[in-house]
């Protein structure tokens, strides 16, 4: 399928109002790399001026609060990790910390599917539409600089939405451009604001710091590319466009490699045992940086791994494998880093196995059946790693998760007993088909088993789906009549009201009160008159 011509890109769509722009000639382009050049100069001289004395103040007072306990602690340390983090922030925008990172190849349509998967959770409230067209063009620069501004903009038109809304990306090449375009149907940016994006500390948000646009800004801009805004009342576009180039041959993996004639490729993964792991680093920036947050699985623990999986495949440990994939699907089943990332993990060690065995390959002059006996070997000892993590993984969750229904299912039925045999039942949240037949199961045994003779069922906090749901929620009623058990309904709002009328809901079994405040005091009084 071929790109959009360039009438389709200049035409304004569905009739929409047309769009203020921001001006992007070359003045303001080096307007904007100038600002981030005196951030880069004021990041250099504030680095050791503040963000060591205030990493040497938390320790401190870490030490102080072991001597020193206090509910206050907690606080005072996350509002210091957040200063700390802001002028770390600060200094990656100036200076990234991705810059030994090498340029590669990689498909710009695949990065943004795999950071679309992050925001599973708005997909709820947002649609998102894709039109990727030149899917088989790829381009060629720092991939982990790239994908973490591709995810601030994401974040920021997700973020840009209150409710519900679509956010709408574009991909396709425009001469010996490749153009992304991702716009968002938030509220907008003023005019009067546009010019503004990109600066440090300049934030459309209460609690932002703009260091993420920052960061967008002049990572496209060090690989050449541009940035255009488009806003309006009815949303925000952002169009990046990004040269297409080839690569420096010079610049490659098999430069940085060492080979020792004869060496078998045990030894020679040993060898360059450092060039592995930076490589490895390289390929999954995004899993150690986030895993760099947890505090149950470590990037150490990442190395380590990779370190073990090598020994293993060389030396034939098929089972110590297995354990060790069994052992690392529970811990990162306990922490809260999303599957997604050590997937990543897993294709991003077997793509630089792989490139180390081409680069073995070529300089030992093996023949074919023993590379191919060797890459069967690896390429089976890493599926069997990672189906036994998987299936780990999702054991413990799938526990976890059971674990979690079954407390639910408890407080599904809070029957509270009071005095005299009486008790209350507050109903909280929505009511249908399986909730109904759960409490049916749980409330007339609690009834039988405490010999409760009067049960006060609040509704104030409780929804009826459907007038079916209703029709079931009215025979357990007449299972309570059944136990000899008297019903008093309470906290019945105006709407579920209606939906008993329609419905023909029978209220001869049952007495009504307008709340349980009220329903209690009653009964209450009536207890004491007894005495």
């Amino acid at each position: 399928m071929t790109g959009p011509n360039r009438s389709f890109l200049n035409t304004e769509r569905d009739g929409a109002e047309v769009v203020k722009q921001t001006d992007n000639s070359q003045d303001n382009h080096n307007l904007t790399i100038n600002r981030l050049a005196a951030v880069g100069e004021i990041s250099a001289g504030i680095a050791h001026e503040i963000r060591n004395p205030l990493t040497a103040v938390k320790g401190f007072l870490q030490l102080m609060a072991q001597d020193y306990p206090s509910e206050h602690w907690d606080v005072v340390l996350s509002e210091l990790d957040q200063a700390i983090g802001t002028v770390q922030e600060l200094l990656s925008v100036a200076k990234p910390n991705l810059d030994s990172e090498r340029p590669r190849y990689f498909s710009l349509c695949a990065e943004v599917e795999n950071l679309l998967s992050l925001f599973h959770k708005e997909m709820y409230r947002v649609s998102v539409e894709k039109r990727f067209y030149n899917t088989d063009i790829k381009m060629y620069g720092k991939r982990n600089q790239i994908k973490k501004a591709m995810f601030n903009l994401l974040k920021n038109a997700f973020e840009a939405i209150n409710g519900t809304g679509t956010i709408s990306i574009e991909h396709f090449r425009s001469g010996d451009s490749l153009v992304l375009k991702i716009r968002d149907s938030g509220v907008g940016i003023p005019e009067d604001k546009l010019q503004l994006l990109g600066t440090p500390f300049f934030s459309m948000k209460d609690t932002g710091t703009g260091l993420g646009l920052s960061q967008v800004y002049s990572t496209f801009y060090q690989h050449g590319g541009d940035i255009k805004v488009n806003s309006s009342p009815e949303g925000t576009e952002f169009t990046i466009s990004m040269p297409i180039e080839t690569k420096n041959a010079l610049d490659s993996l098999e430069a940085q490699l060492v080979f020792t004639e004869g060496q078998d490729v045990k030894s020679f993964f040993n060898t360059n045992h450092d060039q592995f792991i930076r490589s490895l680093e390289s390929e999954a920036r995004t899993t150690f940086e986030i895993v760099s947050e947890s505090k149950i699985v470590t990037t150490d623990d990442l190395r380590e791994h990779a370190n073990q999986i090598l020994d293993f495949v060389h030396d034939g440990l098929t089972q110590e494998i297995i354990r060790l994939a069994q052992e690392r699907g529970v811990v990162w089943a306990q922490s809260d880093i999303p599957i997604i990332s050590k997937m990543e993990w897993f294709y991003s060690l077997r793509k630089v196995i792989w490139r180390f065995l081409r680069f073995y390959h070529l300089h030992n002059g093996v023949e074919a059946e023993e590379a191919f006996e060797i890459a069967d070997r690896i390429t089976s000892t890493l599926d069997s790693f990672i189906i036994h993590f998987n299936v780990s993984f999702t054991r413990y969750r799938d526990n976890v998760l059971k674990s979690q229904q079954a407390i639910i299912d408890e407080l599904n039925v809070p029957v509270i007993p009071l005095f005299n045999n009486v008790a209350v039942f507050p109903l909280i949240g929505s009511l249908d088909h399986a909730r109904v037949r759960k409490v049916e199961e749980r409330l007339l045994d609690e009834i039988e088993a405490r010999n409760i003779q009067k049960l006060f069922i609040d509704l104030s906090g409780a929804a009826i789906l459907d007038t079916e749901t209703l029709t079931e929620f009215h025979q357990i009623i007449d299972g309570i009549t059944l136990l000899g058990c008297t019903t008093v309904l309470t906290g019945i709002r105006a709407g579920m009201a209606k939906m008993m009328l329609r419905s023909k809901f029978s209220t001869e079994n049952v007495t009504i009160e307008s709340t349980l405040q009220q329903a209690l005091l009653k009964e209450s009084q009536r207890d004491t008159s007894v005495l």
